[in-house]
Formats: C-alpha cells, structure tokens, sequence
C-alpha cells in the first residue's frame, strides 16, 4: 500500500485508498487517477504492445547482403534503400514497443505518469495522447532543445 514515506519521496500529498499518485483529470473528486482508471491504461498499453507485436512478426525479414549485390547499379541501389527504409521502420516500431512496455512496467511499479527527469506528474494531455510518455512536457522540451543545440553546434563546425 501506499505508505507516507512514499508520498514525501515523490513530493505528494497523502491521498484516499484506491487511487495512485498521479494527479489530473480524473473521476475522484481531489483529482487522482483510480485503480481503475489504470486498469484501463494498462489495458490500452498492453493492446498496442500486441499490434506492434503481430506487425513486427507480420513484416518479412531484412534481405541479405546476396540479395543486394545481384542485378544492375539501379537495382542494388534501389534494395539497399529498401533496406534502409524496412530497418528504420523496424527501428521505430521496435523503439515504440520498448516505451510501451517501459509504460507497463511503471504502472506496476506505481510511478506511471512521473516524470522521469524532475520526479513531477506528466499532465493528463499528454499521457492522453502520449500513454508512453516518460517526461513532462517542459523537459521533454527541454531536451529537445539541448540535442538540437548540440547538432547545430557541429553543423557550424
């Protein structure tokens, strides 16, 4: 259960029995998300996991390096961009499972919904449109500026 030591770690108020930490829109009247409420995340979680799953072992694998070198310089240069573009699907499709299932994971651990960077609750928004979101949105922001400072920096260079 939920105990005090818990609440004053992730700088919260104590709250009634049966909801989690996570503040927001919710069906409770001081506005934390019920038990339920992360049942049916989870649940949403878990049907994405499985057409990200069935998607991945639906695709047909990446060609072999034989299959690349056979025909004129068009056609090798046509498969390897057809390589490239099924590895960054691939890529991506697997990047997303590893999210989802991270989600998962935190809803379990009861820290779903915190922010992975400064420890405060994600708005509900973002959690809506984004369920794997690991960081609010100013720190998400936030890194996102400092990679793009970072590539413009080399890009000068």
């Amino acid at each position: 259960m939920w105990s005090t030591l818990s609440c004053l770690t992730y700088r919260c108020a104590s709250r009634p029995p049966g909801t989690t930490r996570l503040q927001g829109k919710s069906s409770t009247e001081d506005g934390h998300f019920t038990r339920e409420e992360f049942k049916t995340i989870r649940a949403n979680l878990q049907k994405r996991r499985q057409v990200i799953l069935s998607k991945i072992s639906e695709e047909p694998p990446l060609q072999g390096s034989d299959d690349i070198t056979r025909g004129d310089s068009l056609d090798i240069a046509s498969s390897a961009r057809d390589r490239e573009i099924t590895f960054m699907l691939k890529s991506r499709e697997l990047d997303e499972l590893r999210a989802v299932e991270d989600a998962i994971e935190r809803i379990e651990r009861d820290d779903y919904g915190i922010c992975a960077s400064c420890e405060d609750p994600i708005e509900i928004k973002r959690l809506e449109a984004i369920p794997w979101a690991r960081f609010c949105r100013s720190c998400q922001e936030e890194m996102e500026n400092r990679k793009t400072a970072g590539r413009l920096h080399f890009d000068v260079s």
